[in-house]
């Protein structure tokens, strides 16, 4: 099931609305980077022509080979979890208490595993959960701090919320002792994590794993459109932050963001046909979120572009359905949210004790028409965690935490 709701643009935040990345022909680039000034002569021409073309050709070929280098590595399994190492002590003390969890959405799928994971770990030590819907509103954010404030919280975690969101909220329950956590969002400037507050700013890289599979898929000729979702800084920051692999590995990519909006589902709809309406030779699409996905599949039924190969992020069974049915979807990131619940339960743990917060970072994995009929796409394959490997890493967290 696909959720939509309308996000929240931190003040100042800016919205790129259509950046192009246009690489051009070997020939134009050599003509006009390495032709001698001084020289006309049309053997000296030929020879920097000549010349510049092989060096683009190199560049080619060695970017496709690292993409079809890193999509293998991405679509494999976890073969090593980044369990930290240092133990906790006086995590017995806590016993009793209650951690609130603050999803933007409670029934977006991959909060729910988290919800149910992270309920799992805590009752190994003791402790109780408690989640409370953010409803992608700050007014019912800012409710659901200040109830865990009131009811004197072991900690607090929200996910996929900007702290300006409900700023005023958690200033409060910081200045009680309350430690929270930030999930799902890039940190400020200069942040320094401490026990009072941290971010965990969990898989940022996913429309970079895109763009590695768009250039190895593409044989190095994708013409993409990014679909980005201008309503966060950090939904901003994780497609251009990806722009850079296209630039330095696909001479021979046209890649073209453009901004949407999380409104309403005709809007995304809407959204995608004219994206596509403008960029008419699109081989490949990117949408950001699985919550846009189905707008966006209508969109391309729409406009009659179905032949397109369709990526998103933060992939549940929705989207690994649709990969392995075949349809319009060609591959999916997926987070390994039952592996988060652990690793937010030691965080908190860590910062209730005063024993300093670490790097939690999680798994992740991309999933292809390679590797999609390894995997039962279920709601209870995805809680288990077994998409991405095994479920050893919880002894190991449950050692670090004495029990």
């Amino acid at each position: 099931m696909t959720h939509n709701w309308k996000r929240w643009l931190a003040p100042g935040a800016a919205i790129t609305a259509a950046a192009v990345l246009a690489a051009c022909s070997s020939s134009s680039t050599s003509s006009s980077s390495s032709a001698p000034a001084t020289s006309s002569s049309p053997a000296a021409s030929t020879s920097a022509s000549a010349s510049a073309s092989g060096a683009a050709s190199s560049t080619t070929d060695a970017g496709l080979a690292k993409a079809q280098q890193m999509v293998s590595q991405l679509e494999s399994t976890t073969s090593s979890y980044p369990v930290p190492t240092a133990s906790i002590s006086g995590v017995s003390g806590l016993k009793g208490k209650t951690v609130y969890y603050i999803p933007l959405v409670q029934f977006i799928p991959g909060f729910v595993v988290t919800a149910a994971t992270m309920k799992v770990a805590l009752a190994k030590v003791g402790l109780n959960l408690q989640v409370c819907n953010g409803q992608g509103q700050p007014s019912a954010i800012a409710s659901c701090v200040q109830q865990a404030t009131g009811a004197g919280a072991a900690g607090i975690i929200t996910d996929a919320i900007p702290y300006g969101m409900a700023q005023n909220a958690l200033d409060a329950a910081k200045a009680k002792g309350i430690p929270i956590i930030i999930t799902d969002q890039y940190p400020p400037a200069g942040n320094k994590n401490t026990d009072a507050v941290t971010y965990v700013p969990g898989v940022v890289d996913q429309p970079s794993q895109i763009a590695w599979w768009m250039i190895a898929n593409s044989q190095g000729k994708a013409n993409a459109i990014l679909a980005q979702e201008s309503d966060s800084p950090s939904s901003i920051a994780y497609v251009q932050n990806s722009l850079s692999i296209y630039k330095d590995n696909c001479p021979g990519c046209t890649v073209t963001v453009k901004s949407i909006t999380a409104t309403t589902n005709s809007q995304l709809a809407s959204d995608t046909s004219a994206n596509l309406l403008s960029n008419p030779n699109a081989t490949y699409y990117y949408t950001e979120f699985e919550d846009s996905l189905d707008p966006t599949v209508q969109g391309l039924q729409q406009s009659n572009k179905t032949d397109i190969a369709l990526s998103v992020a933060g992939g549940s069974v929705d989207g690994l359905g649709r990969l392995k049915s075949g349809a319009v979807v060609k591959a999916v990131v997926a987070v390994d949210q039952a592996y988060a619940g652990w690793a937010l339960t030691d965080e908190i743990l860590r910062m209730a004790t005063k024993a300093a917060p670490v790097a939690e970072p999680f798994p992740s994995r991309l999933f292809t028409a390679q590797n999609i009929g390894s995997i039962k796409v279920t709601t209870a394959a995805q809680a288990s965690g077994e998409w991405f490997g095994d479920s050893s890493y919880q002894t190991d967290f449950a050692k670090l935490w004495g029990v």
